[in-house]
């Protein structure tokens, strides 16, 4: 029994005795350990650095254009993804809570930086969704599912100045599908309201890998269906379509 408390008190100690940058350090490893499971279509590759126990260094190459609204929505979304990701984790939080600061650099596909941002405590949004749950398997509710899209909601409506839409919201409804509510020009009016507009919509829709992508990045989440609500200026809603995974296989 002494042996026992001796080695239980002893290996106690050497916890306990971690420095600042003892704890950062295993902080890079792990995320680095971890970077491969968060690679897909968008995301080619991530790392992390540091050296000192003030600041982690993050990096993140992405295929996303430098210019285009998808890459705008998604840069300005991505630090406060990661920054909750990492105080889901308790030595993110740890680490969050000691003042540590992560160094954010995101690169669109030509190698430009489409986001530099540095993530703290002071500027990390609230959030009750545990992100550690997700990803082992857990499924968040409605609600949860609303926290994590209002970090793209915060940054919209967002305009593609090519045809002049606007995504004015992404939010989830009580069955977890997600809902794209789109407001379009007055010159798309007429076209959305033609006989076999939606049908139209949905085979171009089908047809853009971007819809299976973003199928294959919410699938942890319980994403059952897509739904694309477009309105006019005034906010009548014109035409709905709804794409469900089995559309895609």
């Amino acid at each position: 029994m002494k042996n026992f408390l001796l080695v239980f008190v002893t290996a106690f100690l050497l916890v306990a005795c971690k420095t600042k940058n003892d704890k950062v350090q295993d902080f890079v490893k792990m995320y680095n350990r971890s970077s491969e499971m968060m690679h897909s279509p968008m995301i080619k590759s991530t790392k992390a650095t540091s050296s000192n126990a003030e600041e982690v260094n993050i990096e993140v190459n992405t295929s996303y254009q430098s210019n285009d609204m998808e890459s705008s929505l998604v840069s300005s979304a991505l630090p406060d993804l990661i920054g909750q990701a990492i105080k889901s984790d308790p030595l993110g939080k740890e680490l969050f809570e000691s003042g540590v600061k992560f160094n954010l650099k995101v690169y669109g596909s030509d190698a430009r930086v489409i986001v530099d941002k540095t993530i703290d405590q002071k500027n990390l949004d609230k959030s009750s969704v545990d992100f550690n749950a997700i990803a082992k398997g857990d499924k968040p509710n409605s609600s949860e599912l609303n926290q994590i899209l209002e970090v793209f909601n915060k940054n919209l409506p967002m305009e593609d100045k090519a045809t002049g839409t606007k995504i004015i919201s992404i939010k989830a409804d009580e069955n977890n599908n997600i809902v794209y509510t789109n407001e379009v020009p007055e010159s798309f009016k007429t076209m959305l309201q033609a006989d076999g507009a939606e049908q139209m919509l949905k085979d171009e829709m089908l047809r853009s890998p971007q819809i299976q992508q973003i199928f294959a990045k919410t699938s942890v989440l319980g994403v059952n269906n897509l739904k694309y609500v477009y309105t006019d200026t005034k906010g009548n809603v014109i035409k709905e379509v709804t794409i469900s995974k089995n559309d895609v296989k």
